[in-house]
């Protein structure tokens, strides 16, 4: 694959070069997911959005975070969501639906979490996507987002292409903005291999911030 067709399935995974690339990402993105999963406050039998799960090839860690954890998996890619079905939809309070977080047909002031990792870099324009998390959050439900900043963004030609990449202090600016509070951010320093199958030093972010109890 071209950089710039491997850039349209890391963002869309189709067919079986998607498939291939999903793989990949669940080995590649695992310190990352770690940490972002770390970041979430979960208590028993609430309800947990993640975008842009993939195949969900992490989800048993995550499940294991919380007791009756109700999980929603929404992904831009109908093959990816076949395949997490596939993977896990046996289990209880889970469920896979395909489609764009922007325009979602999702329940408002629902979820007690919202997790998205190495998916914030396709929301262009990002307002709308940070609009639409913030109405489908319960008041006092908690943002998580994982992703690696600018600098590790940059290694590679794949990322010229539809990334736009964060330092993390813009980010939490415009969370902020969205009306999010107590924005906060960790760094988190790796040594992984890409889904080319290169060696990359990266720093991973971890942004984290809340919707208010009370509402405006």
């Amino acid at each position: 694959m071209t950089p710039e067709q491997l850039a349209a399935q890391l963002r869309q995974p189709s067919g079986a070069d998607g498939a291939t690339v999903a793989g990949n990402m669940n080995t590649s993105n695992q310190p990352i997911i770690a940490n972002t999963y770390a970041a979430l406050t979960l208590q028993g039998a609430e309800r947990l959005l993640e975008i842009g799960p993939g195949s969900a090839g992490h989800l048993p860690t995550l499940l294991a975070q919380a007791p009756d954890l109700d999980y929603t998996g929404l992904d831009l890619s109908a093959d990816m969501v076949k395949a997490a079905d596939a993977l896990h939809g046996f289990r209880p309070g889970v469920r896979f639906t395909h489609g764009d977080i922007r325009q979602a047909p999702l329940p408002e002031n629902h979820y007690h979490g919202i997790l998205a990792i190495n998916v914030v870099y396709f929301w262009q324009p990002l307002a709308p996507a940070l609009h639409a998390i913030y109405r489908h959050l319960k008041p006092g439900g908690q943002l998580c987002l994982g992703l690696r900043d600018q600098q590790s963004m940059s290694t590679l030609p794949v990322f010229e292409h539809g990334f736009l990449t964060y330092e993390g202090p813009d980010l939490m600016q415009a969370l902020a903005d969205a009306g999010f509070e107590q924005p906060a951010m960790t760094r988190h320093p790796e040594d992984s291999v890409s889904v080319l199958g290169q060696v990359m030093h990266k720093t991973g972010l971890v942004v984290t911030a809340r919707k208010p109890e009370s509402q405006p």
